[in-house]
Parts: C-alpha cells; structure tokens; sequence
C-alpha cells in the first residue's frame, strides 16, 4: 500500500520551490510555511459558520479509494474549524482568521492523503497541489482544517515531547511536540455555535488536559498574553506535508514540575487502557491521547539543540518535519522574548546604567542584571527580580529605587 504522506522531504521543497518562506535550520530546509509570528500581534476571528466545505468532484469520485487507506488506523469523523483564509495587516499589528466548518474525514481524504496512489497513478497532490507555490487558503480546494502544536514547560523548566502511538492518522511512531491536535469544536464553540479567540484558548487548554492529563488550573498565566488566559500564541504557518494545512502554534507553563507531568500523563493513559471498550465512544476516548511515552529534554538544551528535517539531532529523536519546524520557530521565539525590549536598555543606559537585556531565569522567576560605574572606580552591579514582562520589569525597577 502506498504511503499517504510522503517521507521525501526534499522533494516536497523542490516541489514548491517558488515559496519564499521556507523555516531553515542549519544545513535543513524544512518543508514549512512560516506565515506570520504571533506573539506580538493581535489576533481576531472572524467566523461565518454557515461556510461549509464541500469536496471537489475529483475527490469525490476518489473518495472509497483514499478512504479506505485508513483501514488500520482508529479515525473518527468529527465538525472541525475550517480556515478559509487568513490575513496579515501589519499596518493594524494585526492578524485575521477567517473560518468555517469541515468534517475530520474530509481532512483525511484531503491533507491527510496527499501522496497515496490512487489506482489511476494520480494523487491528490499531483491533482490539487501541484506546486510551485501553493495555493493561498482562500484559493485551496483542500478541506484544511484548522490543527495547533504546542509546547508546555514545566516549572523545572524541562519541554515534554510525546511518542505519537501506533494508531494515529500521522507521525506514527515519531516524536511530536508537547501537544499536537486539531481543535475541537465541542470545545471551541460558544452556545450560538460561534468559533471566537475564547474558543480557541479554551479548546487548547482541554487538548492540553486531555493529552496530557494536566489540569487547566495549573497553567500559569502571563499578562503579556494576546488572549486572557494561560495560552501565548507564537506563530502560524503552513505544513506543505499536508499540502498547506494551516496551524498555530503556542506555549504554555504550568506550575507542575516534570516528575509530575509524567506522573498524570502515566495514570491518565493506564485509566484509558485499563477501561477500554469495544464502543465507538470507548476506543475514540482511547485515542484521546496520542502518546503513550514522554520524553524531556530541558530549556537550554532545547535553545541550544540542533535540528535537521527529521528531528532533534543530539537526542536523536525521529519527528515529522513539521514537528521540527515547531522546535525551531519555539527555539527563535524563547530567545526573542528573554531579551529586554530596546527601548528600555536604551533608557538604562542613557540614565548612565549598564544592561546586555538578556533576561535570565532562576527556579521559575526572572531577573535581568544591571551594573553602573562610579568617578572612583567602584563599580557596582544589581538583579532586578521581575515576572518575566516589560511592565513588571519596570515596575521592579521603580520599586527598587523608591
């Protein structure tokens, strides 16, 4: 039987090779779409859910045949959030979503199996992406359904990766990130069957319970957090393994160290297990969880890890290209956001301080130093404490002098 998604992943470059946006990282080009980042922007939903995906007619008439490809996974149809476009306007510091519905098996007859070989000797790939660029999201005739990778960090600063188990409609038998899912609309809707920025925080912190049985009451919230809760949102992009899928990504803390996590991560998996059913609701609850084996590896190693296409190179952990692609961009995005922003250190230094802005961080606080010379020669330096943000940052300074 053929592969549904290649394993070739320089030749999907090469496919789409008029792409500008490659995520690269070392010797690697990965076959990722960086689309925007989005942990200093702002974000709005704009949601019309009478939008509804319908399957182009090829599809259709391919439809047993891709279908039947999942013969030995465990796959269940579910509503999904369709993203019909999306939309920077960098004037605005803003970020658009524009959604719809879909169905999860149309995903998998669609994304899910763009390089399976129909009998014909075509694919969807070959029929709907073929290349050089990709087809923008209002332009796709893939159903596109809207998918997250995220990263939890424990408070011993460790970063889970999970072994996605036999079973599971891809990266079977490979390292993903801390979560990987598509989102779910029993979660992501309001009462009026609306998908907002609520929904979509809401339906990452059930993933992240469901998962990863860790509870949403542990996830530490940040004030400089686009939506109001624990989840920062670090970017999205386009996975061209699955023809351009569109996905976030995002990171979150939690107040449990990784001792912990692996604790209700085991107990979670081994009570779905142990109360399996032969119902369709049984084994969807078993498949719940995508993994059933953590791997940590911890902050400075993940910051200074290399990567290639296939995965975390030093540890030699095997993952999807997409997965490795979420690695780097959360590796730029750490480094990004533990330096001070410039026009403090401007401000510091113009008041005759000096200050590197590396921000560093001890036991799950942060503290940047700062240091000042004196006509004598006595120089003198001092850690400013702070939550991790400009305004605590500052506001740690402002305490320190008074």
């Amino acid at each position: 039987m053929s592969d549904r998604l290649t394993t070739e992943y320089a030749d999907l470059v090469n496919i789409y090779n008029k792409e500008q946006n490659f995520i690269r990282q070392n010797d690697s080009i990965l076959p990722v779409i960086h689309i925007a980042w989005l942990y200093n922007k702002n974000v709005e939903i704009i949601d019309a859910p009478a939008s509804e995906y319908k399957l182009p007619e090829v599809i259709n008439t391919h439809f047993d045949e891709l279908f039947s490809s999942y013969q030995t996974s465990e796959v269940y149809d579910n509503m999904n959030i369709r993203v019909d476009d999306w939309k920077l306007n960098s004037e605005k510091n803003l970020f658009q979503i524009f959604s719809g519905r879909t169905t999860y098996y149309k995903s998998l007859v669609t994304n899910r199996a763009m390089d399976y070989v129909l009998s014909n000797g075509a694919s969807v790939r070959k029929m709907l992406e073929g290349g050089p660029v990709i087809h923008s999201l209002k332009g796709s005739s893939l159903s596109n359904h809207l998918g997250f990778n995220g990263f939890i960090e424990t408070s011993d600063e460790k970063f889970m990766f999970v072994f996605r188990k036999k079973g599971v409609s891809i990266g079977e038998g490979t390292y993903s990130n801390s979560v990987a899912a598509s989102l779910k609309t029993k979660y992501a809707l309001n009462p009026s069957s609306q998908f907002t920025m609520a929904g979509l925080e809401n339906g990452i912190i059930r993933e992240i319970e469901d998962e990863l049985g860790i509870p949403p009451e542990t996830l530490l919230r940040d004030k400089n957090n686009i939506l109001s809760g624990p989840i920062k949102l670090i970017a999205a992009y386009r996975d061209l393994l699955e023809g351009g899928k569109p996905q976030l990504l995002f990171y979150a803390m939690t107040s449990m160290d990784s001792k912990q996590v692996t604790e209700v991560f085991n107990a979670k998996n081994n009570h779905l297990l142990n109360n399996e059913s032969d119902s369709v609701a049984g084994k969807e609850q078993v498949m719940s969880t995508d993994g059933n084996h953590l791997f940590w590896v911890s902050r400075d190693e993940l910051i200074s890890g290399l990567l290639s296409s296939g995965g975390i190179i030093h540890h030699e952990l095997p993952m999807l290209p997409s997965a490795s692609a979420c690695v780097s961009m959360l590796q730029q995005f750490l480094k990004i956001t533990m330096i001070l922003p410039e026009e403090i250190v401007d401000i510091l230094e113009n008041n005759g301080f000096s200050c590197n802005g590396k921000i560093s961080k001890q036991s799950g606080e942060y503290y940047v130093e700062i240091s000042q010379g004196t006509p004598l020669g006595e120089d003198w330096s001092e850690i400013i404490w702070f939550d991790g943000s400009k305004e605590g940052f500052v506001e740690a300074v402002r305490k320190r002098l008074s």
